[in-house]
């Protein structure tokens, strides 16, 4: 039985379909809208996660499970700052990647561990830690770490 979008008795049976149906609406109104959100999905699935700047090539959780240091980890001093302050190893992880996700750590502006993390992540980036990526241990000046 095909779903007739414009059927108002077709609505409401479920929140899959009722997606379906306004994927269908939306489609049908605006082919060109509707064309170019099917080529972005296509790029996005072509690209490798490890050549996506929006997701760190790990979790750091595996981080964690796989490797007895975080001296490994490519940013490391961020890492274990967000670690150390008790921030979850995976938002730590991200964090620590330079993506500014303090939500995944509260919805509240007030929590304190958001704004920790936050006060962390800023001093991070005025000492411009993610501005370029280390080419080894010896680059980074611990001095200016924040603790």
């Amino acid at each position: 039985m095909a779903l007739n979008y414009k059927n108002p008795n077709d609505w409401g049976k479920s929140p899959l379909t009722d997606r379906a149906l306004r994927l269908e609406q939306f489609k049908a109104e605006n082919p060109e809208q509707w064309s170019a959100m099917i080529s972005a999905d296509i790029q996005a699935l072509d690209t490798p996660i490890f050549e996506s700047e929006d997701y760190p090539p790990f979790t750091g959780t595996e981080f964690l499970a796989t490797h007895s240091t975080i001296d490994d980890h490519p940013y490391s001093a961020a890492f274990g700052q967000f670690l150390g302050n008790g921030i979850d190893a995976d938002i730590a992880n991200t964090l620590a990647f330079g993506s500014k996700r303090f939500d995944l750590i509260s919805e509240d502006f007030d929590d304190p561990i958001r704004q920790l993390a936050t006060r962390i992540y800023s001093r991070f980036e005025e000492m411009g830690y993610w501005s370029k990526v280390p080419e080894s241990n010896d680059d980074i000046n611990y001095d200016h770490i924040p603790y």
